[in-house]
């Protein structure tokens, strides 16, 4: 008997070595926890992390009903309660049979429950199931102007940054400035933003933008060269700074003809349009510094068969930069 007792030892020995060489993992699960996993509940908790962190980046926003805003009002197994109202500037809307109904200040839900349980206590229905729809949020908007692609008013339905509503609205245009301005409801002094092409300054001019808020991008400003250049015409201004030869840059450079050394930058100073003389052609020597222009400049770069750059006179020199505006437009 002990003979027997010891050979079913050895044997339950070996095939317990076996299964553990066979799955080596085996003898871990056990000493853990069970072998069987709900693949449901995992799937779960690592969809509940990812939506928990893409609520931290986009988080939906507490809307509420607004003054003005378009409501679509529906009853389940009711095809005469099917309707659009739009709130009055007192917050209600005329809703058959209950008449006049206070829905300003709640969200959809709470406007839900407000309907079902007036028309329970009017004694029109017993369980009424009520769907209310927001299809326009007039006061749930924010205002984007100036220089971007379609300015308009666009809802704001989750938390929004900056740069994700300039994107909402096309992007800038070619005339924009990096300058941006953010006036929140009720105030009327705007905060600037000057926004940067470094990613790694971008964050700092991404502020978060609120409903009621209204962003305009300021345009950038302009230089203009004309004479004897290529492509004569108006320039927008990178940051509103631009130099006399990155301007030229713009204009395709000089022609053969041009008199660098008798140009022209005319300057609006308090009210009065100045010459004042620049040679092109020491700033390109590397004698003289290149030369910053301001918004509205006119650089004329002259023939070289004139005498000099007093033979066209100043009123010559801005109706050509005149048509050059009316032009550009």
């Amino acid at each position: 008997m002990l003979s027997i007792y010891k050979t079913r030892c050895l044997i339950l020995i070996l095939i317990l070595t076996t299964l553990t060489l066979v799955h080596p993992g085996l003898s871990a699960q056990t000493a853990s926890g069970p072998l069987t996993r709900d693949p449901v509940t995992a799937t779960s908790k690592t969809t509940n992390g990812l939506v928990q962190e893409a609520a931290a980046t986009g988080k939906l926003q507490d809307l509420h009903i607004g003054i003005g805003d378009l409501l679509q009002v529906t009853m389940f197994g009711t095809l005469d309660f099917n309707a659009d109202f739009r709130v009055s500037s007192s917050g209600d809307i005329s809703l058959p049979p209950l008449g006049l109904v206070h829905v300003a200040g709640m969200s959809t839900s709470e406007a839900e429950k407000s309907i079902e349980r007036q028309l329970v206590e009017g004694g029109f229905y017993r369980e009424p199931r009520v769907s209310v729809f927001e299809k326009e949020y007039v006061t749930q908007g924010v205002s984007i102007l100036g220089e971007v692609k379609n300015p308009a008013v666009y809802p704001l339905l989750a938390d929004r940054h900056l740069l994700d509503l300039l994107s909402q609205a096309g992007g800038l245009t070619p005339n924009a400035s990096k300058t941006v301005s953010i006036t929140h409801a009720g105030q009327n002094t705007p905060s600037v933003v000057t926004l940067s092409p470094d990613p790694e300054l971008a964050a700092t001019s991404n502020p978060a933008i609120l409903t009621g808020d209204t962003i305009v991008v300021a345009a950038a400003g302009v230089v203009y060269v004309i004479g004897n250049v290529n492509k004569p015409g108006g320039y927008p201004m990178t940051d509103n700074q631009i130099t006399v030869l990155q301007a030229l840059a713009l204009a395709g450079g000089n022609s053969p003809m041009a008199a660098l050394d008798r140009a022209q930058i005319v300057r609006q100073v308090k009210g009065v349009r100045e010459a004042v003389p620049i040679s092109v052609k020491k700033i390109l020597d590397g004698r003289n510094k290149d030369v910053r222009l301001q918004p509205q400049d006119i650089l004329f770069i002259p023939n070289s068969a004139a005498k000099n750059a007093a033979t066209r006179s100043m009123e010559a020199i801005l109706q050509a930069a005149i048509g050059v505006a009316v032009y550009r437009r």
